[in-house]
């Protein structure tokens, strides 16, 4: 499988590069010295992504699912599983009907990567790329955030991922 690259300016492409490396490291990952896993850090089970959202917009886009969606061409994004296993593993379910044009597949995964809990933290790590995005998590519903400087204008900007259990 590829690895992620990200060659895009600070720009849509960017933030898009950033929040499909999100989604697509979920697809094949273990989880690593999760303190509990399936017990109080409430990750454990399934999911789906309800919403994504970049503040301030970017090129007048705040709602990226929405952007993803005709991106794309369909609503995949949101009909993904991302299965959050109490063994502290991690698996996927791509409906059929969305796997002849796998959103993922252009992103690629590596077997190897691995999330853990840390501090209020989802640690993504995907070969020698880590990353750290603030957890907040209930019963119901699991948000990703992190912000980050464009260098280009100087702005911070916080992308959301928010996910709902099914």
């Amino acid at each position: 499988m590829k690895i992620f690259r990200s060659t895009a300016p600070y720009s849509v492409a960017k933030y898009l590069a950033v929040v499909t490396f999100v989604l697509t490291s979920l697809i094949s990952c273990k989880k690593d010295s999760d303190p509990s896993p399936g017990g109080k850090d409430g990750v454990s089970g399934n999911w789906q992504i309800s919403a994504m959202t970049v503040t301030p917009p970017i090129d007048g886009i705040s709602d990226y699912l929405a952007f993803l969606n005709a991106l794309l061409g369909s609503d995949c994004l949101t009909k993904i599983t991302f299965i959050f296993k109490a063994d502290g593993t991690m698996d996927g379910n791509v409906p059929q009907a969305c796997q002849a044009n796998d959103p993922t597949e252009s992103v690629g995964l590596d077997e190897k990567s691995t999330w853990k809990v840390q501090d209020k933290k989802i640690v993504i790590t995907n070969g020698s790329d880590v990353s750290a995005y603030d957890l907040e998590v209930n019963e119901t519903t699991m948000e990703w955030s992190i912000a980050e400087l464009d260098p280009d204008d100087g702005k911070t900007y916080t992308t959301t991922i928010v996910f709902k259990r099914v």
